[in-house]
């Protein structure tokens, strides 16, 4: 049976007007596995399939009436060719608790492309970015 990895965890994050620990972990299916995005010293980029769903846990998220969204940045690596755009706005996302779930887009165009995961919350004082680190799309 194939093993497949629900999610992973974050050291810590970057977020704007929000001190760091506000944004904790990336939720797995029965465990946790921590890295530290590239921005704060980690250097380890967690490989993830088309298809496969994840969780960001923020402080933020659980904000009654926020408005949260998830986005794909394409990393500018040496060697992945180019994709025709830079980011993508995942539509499909699930709020529960102080965690947003998603699905990692099955776009063939993301296949051996690396991504950072960055989630946005606006609430009613004003807008909070929890940066998830780095994902390599196999």
């Amino acid at each position: 049976m194939r093993l497949v990895l629900i999610g992973c965890a974050f050291a810590t994050c970057m977020l704007v007007a929000a001190p760091a620990s506000a944004c904790q972990r990336l939720i797995a299916h029965g465990h946790l596995i921590n890295y530290a995005a590239s921005g704060n010293g980690g250097t380890e980029i967690t490989p993830v399939d088309r298809g496969e769903e994840l969780a960001v846990e923020c402080a933020s998220i659980g904000t009654p009436g926020a408005d949260v969204s998830v986005v794909m940045a394409l990393d500018p690596v040496q060697g992945e060719a180019p994709t025709g755009y830079s980011a993508v706005l995942l539509t499909d996302e699930h709020v529960g608790g102080t965690a947003v779930h998603f699905r990692v887009p099955d776009m063939p165009d993301l296949a051996h492309h690396t991504v950072t995961i960055r989630v946005y919350v606006t609430d009613a004082k004003g807008t909070t970015a929890c940066d998830a680190g780095h994902l390599r799309i196999g």
